[in-house]
């Protein structure tokens, strides 16, 4: 018989023999295989361990996706109130640097001013109003407070009052949330 030669025969411990190795192998092969062979062994999912695995998916999604839903709703309400104080803010640094209020709102885009020796627009552009559309509405009206808003989306400006407003004067739906019934010309 063939020994498996090792540095451990010289210390006395036994060596294993390639027979012995071959014997475990047959072994291992009458314990573990079929003795049918037109049985056919396919490992899968058990029926119950794919209704745990759909059940926890379906926990997870209904506790996680109304989070989402309404995100998009107050992130558009949001960017619109921080639009709408910016231009109430221009408008106001316009008159405390040009002695007078803009007659039209465009002009915050088209006076410039000196700022430590550097000319800059009181604006670079208008910003969007969001929630007359989601893509969102730069448009603006100027108008005097006597007239009546379109009610369309974008801006109105008041020139006689000095004063900017969201274009938008039904009450906030049920989509918009905690803002529902809100009137964003109001705010």
């Amino acid at each position: 018989m063939k020994r498996f030669k090792s540095h451990s025969e010289d210390h006395g411990i036994k060596v294993l023999r390639f027979d012995f190795i071959r014997a475990a192998i047959r072994v291992h092969r009458k314990v573990f295989t079929r003795k049918d062979p037109r049985i056919s062994v396919i490992r899968a999912f058990t029926l119950l361990e794919l209704l745990i695995v759909i059940s926890i998916i379906a926990i997870l999604a209904a506790t996680i996706v109304p989070n989402f839903i309404g995100f998009d709703t107050e992130a558009r309400l949001s960017a619109t109130k921080t639009n709408l104080s910016t231009l109430q803010t221009r408008v106001s640094i316009f008159r405390a640097k040009e002695g007078r209020y803009p007659e039209r709102l465009e002009e915050l885009t088209e006076v410039t001013y000196m700022d430590m020796g550097v000319e800059k627009a009181y604006l670079d552009y208008i910003p969007l109003e969001f929630v007359s559309a989601t893509e969102g509405m730069a448009d603006v009206e100027n108008m005097t407070s006597n007239d009546r808003i379109s009610g369309d989306g974008g801006w109105v400006y008041f020139s006689d009052k000095a004063r900017v407003i969201v274009d938008w004067d039904e009450p906030l739906g049920s989509k918009w949330d905690k803002a529902e019934g809100d009137i964003p010309s109001e705010w």
